[in-house]
């Protein structure tokens, strides 16, 4: 692959210029499609309830120590940031071979790997967008009304939030990349995607604690970590909670857990490039 290609000007554009495009243009079609303006909305909505409903839970307006407030956020988030990453990405590219834009997209001057780049880092900053704009509300709401919260603690918690999240997120858009590379209808792709968000998400923790139940005296604590360290969706719980401090054992290092977040991105980013190679047109 060259260093730089043509464009029809007749301008030689580098590599990256190519994949900025892309990227811009998926950005674009975010905020043109008002997802980017719906997922902040809902996520600022989610933290506002979460901040004044704990606070009201005992018929009168008394807030909640901060880490229990983060820990009712981060268990709604848990659930519905995947699903949000799922239904932005689950179209990226059989919705475009449905509409017959695929074939038309790859005939331009860019490679397959800097098409798929390209869309990865377009929605991946919409998706973190989403996460900055809608959880932005709270510290302004600690700074307008008298909340009892240290606001360095919160901006803390809530970038170990917003950081993990994102990488929580970009996991799920790759997965719906790939199921979207893998299917040859948008509908298919849906549909098999609600059921991976439904046994990550959902079932697998409630499966995990009956295995913890049931094999108490079977399991030790390192099978059970483990069994949690295979699902993104608990990494990022265990992060979050050991962070704010709620754990009630012992869990990896947040940097451990980190790294198991970066290497399922990593793994599904090449089995993406590898499918979108491969793929026939």
């Amino acid at each position: 692959m060259t260093n730089h290609q043509t464009i029809g000007t007749g301008r030689s554009i580098s590599a990256i210029e190519t994949i900025l495009i892309v990227a811009g243009k998926e950005l674009r079609d975010c905020l043109r499609s008002r997802w980017l303006v719906f997922g902040s909305a809902l996520f600022a909505i989610l933290g506002l309830a979460v901040f004044f409903g704990t606070a009201a839970i005992g018929g009168t307006l008394q807030y909640q120590p901060l880490p229990s407030v983060m820990n009712s956020l981060l268990s709604l988030t848990v659930f519905l940031l995947p699903l949000l990453a799922l239904l932005l990405a689950y179209d990226a590219f059989v919705g475009e071979a449905e509409s017959g834009t695929l074939l038309l997209m790859l005939t331009y001057p860019l490679s397959r790997l800097q098409w798929l780049i390209g869309k990865a880092m377009g929605q991946g900053a919409a998706l973190l967008l989403v996460l900055v704009i809608g959880f932005a509300v709270l510290p302004i709401v600690q700074a307008m009304l008298d909340v009892p919260y240290d606001i360095s603690a919160l901006i803390m918690s809530l970038g170990v939030l917003i950081t993990s999240g994102w990488l929580l997120g970009l996991i799920f858009m790759l997965i719906a990349y790939w199921v979207s590379l893998s299917v040859r209808h948008k509908a298919q792709a849906l549909a098999l995607l609600l059921v991976v968000w439904f046994v990550s998400v959902l079932l697998y923790d409630l499966g995990l604690l009956v295995v913890s139940v049931a094999g108490a005296d079977v399991l030790g604590r390192e099978t059970l970590t483990a069994l949690m360290l295979a699902n993104p969706a608990s990494v990022f719980r265990l992060l979050n909670q050991s962070v704010i401090g709620v754990l009630s054992f012992s869990a990896p290092s947040p940097v451990i857990l980190v790294g198991f977040l970066l290497g399922w991105i990593v793994f599904l980013f090449g089995i993406c490039a590898f499918t979108l190679g491969r793929r026939r047109l």
